[in-house]
């Protein structure tokens, strides 16, 4: 297959893949990047002064397509998708993460979409998960227009496209639209970027499956231990930022309007824990219950009931998780 259009050059593709303590999964996901049928791209890889191996196993593959940016301390999520984007030379960027991997053809289906829409400015495709036991589990996106767009302005949960994903034009950096420091929380940048990218851009699907999305429990977001009051807010933070944006013409976080803000995350916690105390025990013993850490969750359901020592229902989960260990 050529590289693009047979009428036009092959446009130049910038992958950028932002890395941090990955060296589980570093390997297959610059593999299959080296291994895609399109062949006129760079790598961006930038290590955000990972403590692991993941910066000399990066080094070792040794691939002149290879760029690789080693941040001299820990400059956050959305600090590191900043430099590979002012990084990249590319006419389209795309988005791989360090944890994941892509199909063969990925780059190639996404060049001729975007070659051949040249009023779409991004583009996500199907996906499939990929669980700690690598067991898959394919997921079907919209390639309806209206209705992707009809999600992102209702502000929908999940959003129609999956951030992983994506490959966008250059144009979208090159007026501005970067990651943010969200200031509370260290997740969630994603969707304020694609939120943002939204009210000015038009966003696509296609329906194949060209991206293998691990759902990785020992990651920074899918850990219980880094929850907090703020953090299991994000989702709503965002979609509190945007709203604000589209009802005053105001951004909070340009604003620097740390008050408004502070309201909103004090008026959440206010809403959940006046009905249940222990909410945020509570909360981190399901996540680790759900990744089948009994004693972790164990440890936390009495944490619970220290907090809210008449609570029936913690009882009773204690008393399932103790029997179901013996």
């Amino acid at each position: 297959m050529m590289d693009s259009m047979s009428h036009s050059p092959a446009p130049f593709v910038s992958v950028i893949m932002p890395a941090y303590n990955v060296e589980a999964y570093i390997e297959k996901a610059i593999q299959s990047i080296l291994a895609q049928s399109y062949s006129h791209f760079e790598l961006i890889i930038a290590d955000d002064h990972s403590q692991d191996r993941t910066a000399r196993l990066i080094d070792a593959f040794g691939d002149d397509r290879i760029v690789f940016i080693q941040n001299k301390e820990n400059l956050g999520y959305a600090h590191n998708m900043n430099t590979l984007f002012k990084a990249a030379k590319g006419e389209y960027l795309i988005i791989q993460d360090a944890d994941d991997y892509s199909s063969g053809n990925r780059i190639q289906v996404l060049v001729d979409f975007l070659n051949t829409h040249r009023d779409v400015h991004v583009v996500g495709s199907s996906y499939i998960k990929v669980d700690d036991h690598e067991k898959e589990e394919r997921v079907s996106v919209s390639t309806d227009r209206t209705f992707i767009a009809t999600c992102f302005e209702q502000m929908s949960d999940p959003l129609p496209v999956l951030n992983g994903t994506l490959m966008f034009r250059r144009e979208i950096f090159d007026r501005g639209f970067l990651f943010r420091n969200l200031k509370y929380i260290n997740r969630a940048q994603d969707d304020d970027w694609l939120f943002r990218v939204s009210e000015h851009f038009t966003i696509a699907n296609v329906k194949e499956s060209l991206y293998y999305y691990r759902i990785n429990s020992s990651s920074m977001t899918q850990n219980p231990i880094h929850s907090n009051y703020y953090s299991i807010f994000a989702g709503d933070y965002v979609r509190f930022l945007k709203t604000h944006r589209k009802e005053h013409g105001v951004d909070l976080l340009e604003r620097a309007n740390w008050v408004e803000i502070e309201k909103f995350f004090q008026g959440k916690k206010d809403q959940i824990t006046s009905a249940e105390p222990a909410y945020m025990e509570l909360y981190i013993a399901h996540k680790f219950l759900s990744q089948g850490k009994r004693i972790r969750t164990l440890q936390w359901l009495l944490k619970a009931l220290w907090k809210d020592i008449g609570n029936a229902f913690i009882w009773k989960k204690i008393v399932y998780i103790v029997w179901k260990q013996n």
